[in-house]
């Protein structure tokens, strides 16, 4: 493949932006914010704004728009309420962008394993690893 070629710039960018998101720790940061004593990290609003960059400057494929869209506006809104550091504000928001991150983490993903070839039914089985863990033990 021609490393100029538009469709592997592509992908190489959404690679970029979804290790960058999927190394932010959405899951821990709202299930702190949600939780009953949030307490507000300092570094979250940078972590959370540079992960809006990097989603916001990624080329992604037409059909991940709504996902994008939805991943910026309300990255957007959580870091104006960490910046306030105002729990009450974040909790909402961080909610929103947990679910809103996976969304755009498995779509992205997807998208990734139509382009490499790999048929999505392996992701899809990861994907639902939370789930599967508590039957896992009744096949040994």
């Amino acid at each position: 493949m021609d490393p100029h070629d538009s469709r592997g710039e592509g992908i190489a960018g959404v690679l970029a932006a979804l290790a960058f998101i999927d190394n932010v720790g959405f899951h821990g940061i709202a299930t702190n914010l949600t939780g009953p004593a949030p307490k507000i990290d300092r570094n979250w609003a940078a972590l959370i704004g540079n992960a809006r960059i990097a989603v916001a400057a990624t080329h992604w494929p037409e059909g991940l728009n709504p996902q994008v869209q939805a991943f910026l506006t309300v990255a957007e809104k959580l870091v104006s309420a960490l910046e306030l550091r105002d729990t009450d504000a974040t909790k909402g928001p961080a909610g929103e962008l947990h679910i809103s991150y996976h969304a755009l983490s498995d779509a992205g993903w997807q998208h990734l394993a139509e382009a490499a070839g790999i048929a999505a039914g392996a992701h899809d089985a990861e994907g639902h690893a939370h789930g599967a863990e508590g039957h896992a033990h009744h096949h040994h």
